[in-house]
């Protein structure tokens, strides 16, 4: 009786545990985060990026992201922004929110909500993420990586 006791007894330690430890990932990547590095594919090593914050609660994140390595054209409003400006304000800006979840170290998006139509309709977007205290890797299926701090 008492080996079964013992046995019950690690038994429930180890789910604990592996519970806890399966929980991590997601736990840790809870709260607001700023791109301060973006690496590989298309844009290179780049260590002064444009703005960039991702928010994650939960269940559901928010991200806003300029991207490229040249600031958006600046203009006083859309009534006066030239058709060209405003294409350039468009294709340089990252944004969209809805639900993920993470499964080891692979985070699945699905937007709700997205600059563009097809993400919302297509399948879900995969990266693979790696949190070690502030620090956050997002690495895409393309290769580029994103780095960002926690800020909150």
């Amino acid at each position: 009786m008492l080996r079964v006791l013992s046995c019950l007894g690690i038994g429930i330690v180890v789910g604990s545990v592996s519970t806890a430890l399966a929980q991590q990932p997601a736990a840790a990547i809870l709260g607001s985060w700023r791109v301060v590095e973006v690496s590989g594919a298309a844009e290179g090593a780049n260590a002064h990026p444009q703005p960039g914050l991702f928010i994650f609660t939960g269940k559901h994140y928010s991200i806003m992201r300029v991207t490229g390595t040249t600031p958006r054209p600046k203009y006083a409003s859309n009534n006066v922004a030239t058709g060209p400006e405003k294409i350039a304000s468009y294709d340089g800006l990252f944004a969209q929110s809805g639900t993920y979840e993470i499964s080891g170290s692979t985070i699945i998006t699905r937007p709700l909500v997205a600059k563009a139509e097809f993400p919302m309709t297509g399948p879900p977007a995969k990266a693979q993420i790696k949190v070690e205290g502030d620090t956050l890797w997002w690495t895409f299926a393309s290769g580029q990586t994103i780095k960002l701090t926690r800020v909150e």
